[in-house]
């Protein structure tokens, strides 16, 4: 939003009797103690420009709240001087003021969509204890070929056929890599670091090489890897029979608190129903925030976008780190400019933070609000959880005073987002109970928080 001010002489003569006087402060005028110099002497040191300079520096920071909060305007950031009309009179400044977002929303309360819970299977139980059996698996040293089910471990290195950008065509450093040899009707396109690459190895004898080309996939995960060929040097050098135990009493003993099988079988199934139940709400509270999405209007400031896209790109730092890798080496593992990374994650970050205001604006008509009383608990909640995944020195940065507001708010933020998703849950269910009066509510509340902390 653009918007012109009048500043009439009076008041700019004004400023500039008292740049003068804070310029007389700073700046060392031969005979005059500081700040006593009168102005033809302080305009005759620095010169007429650093008085007008500062004079405007005073004007604005006197002017601009004012005419701010008089026009009834809601910045979401501080405005920018875009221009100054000196050789008018009155004199004209011209600002441009990025406004805070506007949400129009769609009639949520008239929004209704099926909702599916998904049953736990006999299949996803037996699931569950293949995966359990494989990591309990007992591993024995065999002298024979490779076979469906074993441990192989292989000297290999790999090099692309055609250098990438920077003229390399080393792919893999040779290296020793345990591989689980699958079977040949399991799905294995996760597989690393090709699909199907462990059956490759079937009836190979240890002490054997072998050399295996493969062109990966338009879709690969390896995104500078799509289409590509590369050549793969494979040395068998050991073998691994991969004993799994029996599914008994003993074996439920050995992985839990649990008397007989029955009982981790039982377990087993509780987990998969509180786990479904979860993503099934997840994902029904997906379609309803989607759906509530296209049918509301959004305004916001491009500022506020990027801003959200840094916050974004800041918060993949830990989870590179936990790789390895810091932000300069994954751009150069992906052959991209920081400007290319955010042009990437633009329409992505867009998406959620569209979504973050529409949950906002939801929770602002519900009156959606978290209570002094339970903030406290909320906090010492998370706290309790932090102390048992960070070490001290870690737990004193996050309890620093100059950190724990913003922890407070993060935390109300977040209540607020999950109250305000469950309502509408209940809401697209036909569910909702009538909202509750501000009298009838037992404790003070705490102003939500603005979502993008």
């Amino acid at each position: 939003m653009h918007f012109s001010v009048e500043v009439e002489k009076q008041a700019l003569e004004g400023a500039r009797q008292k740049a003068a006087r804070k310029i007389a402060q700073r700046v060392k005028i031969p005979g005059f103690r500081p700040g006593k110099a009168p102005f033809n002497v302080v305009e005759k040191q620095v010169g007429p420009e650093a008085i007008k300079d500062e004079a405007i520096d005073i004007v604005l920071n006197e002017m601009y709240p004012k005419v701010i909060e008089e026009a009834g305007i809601r910045p979401y950031s501080s405005g920018t001087l875009e221009k100054v009309y000196e050789d008018k009179d009155p004199l004209v400044f011209e600002f441009r003021v990025p406004l805070s977002p506007e949400v129009t929303l769609g009639d949520y309360q008239k929004i209704r969509l099926p909702f599916e819970d998904k049953p736990v299977t006999q299949e996803d139980i037996e699931d569950v204890f293949k995966n359990l059996r494989e990591q309990n698996a007992v591993l024995a040293p065999v002298q024979r070929p490779v076979q469906a089910g074993d441990m192989a471990y292989v000297l290999m290195s790999a090099e692309r056929q055609t250098p990438d950008k920077e003229g390399n065509t080393a792919l893999l450093n040779e290296r020793r890599y345990p591989v689980v040899v699958e079977a040949a009707d399991v799905d294995t396109k996760s597989e690393w670091p090709f699909p199907g690459f462990s059956q490759e190895l079937v009836g190979m004898q240890p002490g054997e090489e072998k050399a295996i080309t493969h062109t990966f996939a338009a879709d690969s995960d390896f995104e500078d890897l799509r289409n590509e060929t590369a050549s793969f040097k494979v040395k068998l050098e050991e073998i691994k029979d991969r004993q799994l135990p029996e599914l008994d009493d003993a074996f439920a003993q050995s992985v839990g608190s649990y008397q007989t099988l029955a009982d981790l079988r039982a377990e087993i199934e509780k987990q998969l129903t509180e786990n479904y139940s979860r993503q099934a709400e997840d994902a029904y509270e997906t379609q309803v925030v989607e759906k509530l999405l296209a049918e509301s209007e959004i305004k916001f400031p491009p500022q506020m976008l990027h801003h959200e896209i840094h916050h974004f790109i800041e918060d993949m730092e830990p989870d590179l780190a936990a790789r390895g890798m810091d932000m300069e080496t994954y751009l150069k593992s992906r052959q991209m400019t920081f400007d290319q990374l955010e042009e990437e994650v633009s329409p992505q970050v867009e998406e959620r933070m569209k979504k973050s205001l529409v949950i906002m604006e939801v929770s602002r008509q519900e009156e959606i609000e978290v209570g002094e009383e339970e903030v406290q608990g909320l906090v010492e909640e998370r706290i309790a959880r932090l102390g048992q995944s960070l070490n001290e020195e870690q737990m004193k940065k996050v309890l620093a005073k100059d950190n724990l507001p913003g922890l407070v708010n993060r935390i109300v933020s977040e209540e607020v987002i999950r109250r305000t998703l469950e309502r509408l849950r209940l809401i697209a269910q036909g569910q909702a109970p009538a909202k509750m009066a501000k009298a009838e509510k037992n404790e003070e509340p705490v102003a939500e928080q603005a979502a993008d902390e």
